[in-house]
């Protein structure tokens, strides 16, 4: 999990909201810690809750270990619609919630359907993350938000992109913070929208009066930084565990048939050809949360690319999730793994380098994780995980090295509650083993990441009640 860093700026932020009155956009660019900054603010007010937090389905689980990790608090996450049927039992499970968990988070999807449930908690505080999602002023979601929005005191919004293309898209989250003074889009959008009439009506795809809407903005209610504006107080590199939730049928039928096969080994018996099965299951079972993940994956990229116009570079380890990720980014994103050529190689790292089109990278981690130089990019994401914990320091080198102007972030992408979560705890482990190791240090065991996972699935079952 992300270090709580509580730099300069972050402490910024947050006497900025309070200057705010707790009603806030919170607009910093993508890796500075709007997530951090945020839960800061309301770690200072511990009085004003329940707290509930709206953002995509693949980012629950991220804010969930985030707000444990910081206010060492658990969660009330939402899914599913709500049976009417059973509205009355549900309106007394949620008002249970309320002296269970001071925090609920819920996704866009499933808002609407939410809504009137926690309005009855009076929320003190509502987080709206990725607030571009409801830029649309008649899609459900948007007034779903608004709905959920009214008589909520403090109110925080979050993007490193709240306005995505033209000035049109911004009002809907600055009637979320301010309704008041931005209750009417018609006098918003004839003052800083330039709108055009046409034989359908008016048209609102202009801008105009733009250094006045900016100053605006920064004295009411906008929190806005750049790198390059705190980049002396950033840490020359940053790690982040993204985890994502998966449809678990699929997964826990795989996983159950593996356990029950090793279940009929003897763990004495180690021996190479026993290993090289339990390799061939384990391998198994990680492309196979690789492969459920990847909606969820897609999301990711899709809000970086939307969030900041900086580059991306992506690690893999099997050549379909390389192929399914070229696919859908093919006209921005150049690929290197086994079987390209040198020259190849080289011209698409050249692409990536300098052309401003290109903004991933996507790599197989042996095959482009050594020997080549991306600092266009700042951020990295391993969208699956090797066993060798090495090849992630090297790939991870790969951005952060002489060159690079920027601090660097890197994103673990996991499958939540599968083999990727266990082999992402056992490789920050073994880094550190490594690293103490090759600084001469006390000699350490063998580094042996795939009995370590064994052992962690044998435990997990043991948990789960079930005799190996």
């Amino acid at each position: 999990m992300t270090k709580l860093l509580k730099l300069p700026y972050q402490q910024k932020a947050v006497r900025k909201i309070d200057h705010f009155n707790g009603r806030a956009l919170l607009a910093d660019e993508m890796g500075l810690g709007k997530t951090i900054e945020t839960l800061l603010w309301i770690k200072k007010h511990p009085e004003k809750k329940p707290v509930v937090i709206v953002c995509p389905a693949s980012l629950k689980w991220m804010w969930n270990d985030f707000i444990y990790n910081i206010l060492k608090i658990r969660c009330e996450i939402l899914n599913g619609q709500v049976p009417k049927k059973r509205s009355a039992e549900l309106r007394r499970a949620m008002e249970k919630v309320l002296y269970k968990h001071t925090f609920i988070i819920v996704n866009y999807e499933i808002l609407q359907h939410w809504t009137p449930y926690l309005k009855d908690l009076s929320p003190e505080i509502l987080v709206i993350d990725e607030c571009h999602y409801q830029k649309n002023r008649g899609a459900k979601r948007t007034k779903a938000v608004w709905r959920l929005s009214k008589d909520i005191p403090n109110v925080i919004a979050i993007s490193g992109t709240p306005l995505t293309n033209r000035p049109a898209e911004l009002w809907t989250t600055l009637r979320l913070i301010r309704p008041k003074e931005y209750k009417s889009f018609t006098t918003f959008a004839f003052r800083y929208c330039k709108p055009v009439l046409r034989h359908w009506g008016w048209e609102y795809k202009g801008a105009s009066n733009i250094k006045e809407l900016h100053r605006k903005l920064k004295s009411t209610m906008m929190i806005r930084r750049l790198k390059k504006d705190v980049l002396k107080e950033l840490p020359d590199k940053t790690r982040h565990v993204i985890p994502f939730e998966i449809e678990r049928k699929e997964y826990d039928e795989a996983l159950n048939n593996f356990i029950t096969w090793l279940s009929k080994k003897s763990i004495s018996k180690a021996n190479k050809a026993k290993k090289a099965q339990q390799l061939v299951q384990l391998g198994c079972l990680k492309r196979l949360a690789a492969e459920l993940k990847m909606e969820s994956v897609f999301c990711w990229i899709d809000n970086f690319l939307q969030e900041s116009d900086g580059k991306l570079v992506l690690f893999c380890t099997h050549r379909k999730v390389v192929q399914q990720l070229h696919d859908r980014y093919y006209k921005k994103s150049v690929v290197v793994q086994g079987g390209v050529s040198n020259s190849k190689r080289a011209r698409r790292v050249r692409a990536f380098q300098n052309n401003k089109k290109i903004r991933l990278f996507i790599g197989n981690i042996k095959a482009a994780g050594v020997g080549i130089t991306l600092t266009a990019a700042s951020s990295l994401a391993f969208v699956e995980l090797d066993w060798v914990p090495g090849n992630h320091t090297q790939a991870e080198d790969r951005i952060h090295r002489i060159g690079q102007k920027n601090a660097a972030n890197i994103y673990y992408l996991i499958a939540k509650d599968t083999i990727e979560e266990h082999l992402c705890k056992l490789l920050q482990e073994k880094q550190k083993i490594l690293a103490a190791t090759l600084d001469g240090k006390k000699k350490t065991n063998q580094l042996n990441i795939f009995d370590e996972l064994e052992k962690e699935l044998r435990i997990r079952n043991r948990l789960l009640g079930k005799h190996l």
